[in-house]
């Protein structure tokens, strides 16, 4: 689930991290009336599917001959319209062989992530944050992860967290913390952090944190009550809860109370549970 969380707050922030580069790309462009480039590599092929399926393709694929936003453009739709991530790559390079821009290289990071060819990735994510593409740098850390290198991850994470207060890293390291290094005060230290930048997820991680590590049942049951009627239904917390971890009724109670009375939680429930 937090896996399946993560991949969904990623591929949002690639969406918006693409329209801003378009826009900014535009506006220079504008600026400086229609500036051309000479691409070092060959256009990739023409290709009928990519005609057939993408929207925009043939206008964008006349435009890439000497365009690279364009170009980016068919990339991002092979990555995320086809999951072709071999044939993005083609178009990642090229763009990237008129002009080296951030936000391409952080596109190509994230398609040979799709791959797992993480040594790829490294570099192309390595290349952005060169470029000063900020965004790259939690991507990374969640290349490190999936490449198993923690201390690696751990790094890059706290490297975004600082620069960009950035909550889905702090969320990530609270993931890597409790579940892979087992260093749980640590792991409560950053959900809790994420939690001040309302990301609701770490409610959900940090309740079974302390259900199933720090064996707090009190605790555990306040954070999963606090976010009710948020990303979360009444019906849904009180099934965790009660029959799937068999949390007794007056320790719910207990919860209940603590997240209203607590300044530790930003966000309360203040409905009846019905319980």
């Amino acid at each position: 689930m937090i896996r399946t969380m993560l991949k969904i707050v990623l591929i949002s922030i690639l969406t918006l991290s693409f329209t801003a580069c378009e826009n900014k790309y535009e506006k220079k462009q504008k600026e400086e009336k229609e500036v051309k480039f000479t691409p070092k590599l060959p256009m990739p092929e023409w290709d009928e599917l990519g005609k057939s399926k993408l929207n925009g393709y043939t206008g964008n694929w006349h435009k890439a001959k000497e365009d690279p936003i364009p170009a980016m453009k068919i990339g991002y739709a092979y990555s995320e319209e086809l999951k072709d991530y071999e044939k993005a790559i083609q178009w990642y390079k090229y763009a990237d062989s008129m002009i080296p821009l951030g936000e391409n290289s952080y596109f190509a990071c994230y398609a040979y992530q799709q791959l797992k060819q993480y040594e790829e990735a490294i570099k192309w994510c390595k290349n952005s944050i060169d470029l000063k593409w900020d965004k790259a740098i939690v991507l990374l850390g969640t290349v490190y992860e999936d490449y198993t290198k923690y201390d690696k991850a751990i790094e890059f994470y706290k490297k975004s967290f600082e620069k960009t207060n950035d909550k889905i890293a702090a969320n990530n390291l609270g993931y890597i913390y409790s579940k892979k290094i087992k260093d749980y005060k640590e792991a409560e230290k950053w959900y809790k952090e994420a939690i001040k930048l309302d990301n609701y997820q770490s409610y959900n991680s940090i309740s079974s944190l302390y259900h199933k590590n720090l064996k707090d049942d009190i605790k555990a049951s306040a954070y999963s009550i606090a976010v009710i009627n948020t990303e979360y239904t009444k019906s849904s917390v009180l099934e965790v809860l009660q029959n799937k971890w068999h949390i007794p009724i007056e320790t719910i109670k207990k919860g209940y109370e603590l997240q209203l009375k607590s300044d530790e939680f930003p966000i309360k429930f203040r409905g009846d549970l019905g319980l």
